[in-house]
């Protein structure tokens, strides 16, 4: 009986959304809302919406990732003049020694693959929908390459059954995210251990740590571990 409650308030969520994109229009800009409907479908429409959604977080997170790449490539240059030298690990335990520099350059390599897919999943989704109508395309004479340019789309979809139904580009995206999310989690797990008292290797500011309410002597890497435990989500 919940189940089937939830599903009908949904049901309902789902069609005051859709009534309100027809009446909101309308009471903005009177009867010549009608005309904006002309040759659409909720169908191509709403393929439309979420794939500009979806290119824009993947741009966004390409950049940003770019953006901490920058900084360990930066940290990697610095440390490299100092030929810092630490301990490298396998299995937890001491292997081979290495520079602290070469550490900063793996994940420059891990965030350069991560940036690559969110921008190879942008454009395999950089089409526009829009003209597919319900799933056959319309009888409408549209210029579906000056709509899909307006919208800042670098081309039209090829098939319009296909254009409607696809969602392959929020699967290459959610897989970008996900391998992203899984290196971020790498670096935060390595930034808990450094700085945990048998290893000792980095002292972290108060701005990224707190305390503890009765042993003053902690300092709890905060930042890395709310980092390390939100990567599961993604996955």
């Amino acid at each position: 009986l919940w189940g089937s409650a939830l599903g009908f308030a949904a049901t309902l969520g789902a069609l005051a959304l859709a009534l309100a994109g027809v009446t909101t229009p309308a009471a903005l800009i009177g009867p010549a809302a009608g005309r904006l409907h002309t040759a659409r479908s909720r169908n191509d429409q709403v393929a439309v919406d979420f794939r500009l959604f979806t290119k824009e977080a993947a741009l966004d997170l390409a950049d940003l990732t770019r953006q901490l790449r920058t900084v360990m490539l930066a940290e990697a240059e610095k440390h490299l003049q100092d030929e810092v030298i630490l301990p490298g690990y396998t299995h937890l335990q001491v292997a081979q020694p290495i520079l602290l520099s070469h550490w900063f350059m793996a994940y420059v390599a891990m965030l350069e693959r991560d940036e690559g897919r969110f921008r190879d999943a942008a454009t395999r989704m950089d089409e526009s929908p829009l003209g597919s109508s319900a799933l056959a395309g319309t009888p409408w004479p549209l210029d579906r390459h000056a709509t899909a340019s307006a919208l800042g789309f670098a081309r039209p979809t090829a098939n319009s059954l296909d254009a409607v139904s696809d969602r392959d580009f929020a699967l290459d995206y959610l897989t970008a995210a996900t391998q992203c999310a899984l290196h971020l989690s790498r670096l935060a797990e390595e930034i808990i251990l450094w700085a945990s008292q048998p290893f000792g290797f980095v002292r972290l500011p108060d701005t990224l740590s707190t305390g503890s309410s009765i042993m003053p002597q902690k300092k709890n890497p905060d930042a890395a571990e709310l980092l390390r435990a939100k990567a599961p989500r993604v996955v």
